[in-house]
C-alpha cells in the first residue's frame, strides 16, 4: 500500500503543480508493485485524486482521545 498525499504552499496553488507530483508518486507506487491510496478530505485535494483516475470507495474516521 502506498499511501500518498501532496501539500502545496498556498501561493503556489493552482499550476498543476500538486498533480503533477502526485502523478510521479502514483507513477512510481506502481512500478513497486504497491496500491497507491489517497485519502482526500479538502475539495481541492479530492479534484487532484479524481484527475488522477482515483475513486471513492470508502469513508475513514479520526477521533482523538484526550485524557
Amino acid at each position: 500500500m502506498a499511501h500518498l498525499c501532496v501539500l502545496t504552499e498556498p501561493s503556489h496553488r493552482g499550476h498543476g503543480l500538486a498533480r503533477a507530483a502526485a502523478s510521479a508518486a502514483v507513477a512510481d507506487a506502481v512500478t513497486n508493485h504497491l496500491l497507491p491510496q489517497w485519502r482526500a478530505r479538502p475539495e481541492p485535494s479530492r479534484r487532484v485524486a479524481q484527475a488522477l483516475g482515483f475513486r471513492q470507495l470508502g469513508a475513514q474516521l479520526s477521533i482523538r482521545i484526550e485524557a
